[in-house]
């Protein structure tokens, strides 16, 4: 098996930013609430302006985290103001115990690793 392992070249100031966000259901209301709106939350997210790209992962059965990738900061911030994000948020404001929930956002210092085709912050600068 051959394939070649590339990097991408990354401006001085890189303005994209990774989105790291995790769900974790506990107890039964939040459960419910995680797998009846999970394809949604990947949805709309992955179609706001300005994500690139969005991967989700099942961790558990309560717990699942999604990585999406941002053209800047600003576009992220503007997911969060609007619309989707305010009716993601109602269940943990009428729910404040059902749902751990954590974010975590990163800018790169350094190229990943990449083969075949761009995924991540390739999709941006590759």
């Amino acid at each position: 098996m051959s394939y070649s392992i590339y990097q991408v070249e990354l401006p001085e100031n890189p303005e994209a930013i990774a989105f790291v966000n995790g769900f974790l259901a506990r107890d039964r209301a939040g459960l419910i609430w995680l797998w009846k709106n999970l394809l949604w939350i990947k949805n709309t997210t992955a179609t706001a302006d300005g994500c690139v790209q969005l991967k989700a992962g099942i961790c558990a059965a309560n717990e699942v985290v999604m990585v999406s990738y941002w053209r800047s900061p600003q576009s992220l911030q503007a997911f969060f103001k609007g619309k989707f994000h305010r009716q993601m948020m109602q269940f943990v404001a009428k729910h404040p115990e059902s749902l751990c929930l954590y974010n975590e956002t990163y800018q790169p210092t350094a190229s990943g690793k990449y083969s075949h085709e761009p995924q991540g912050m390739a999709t941006i600068y590759g």
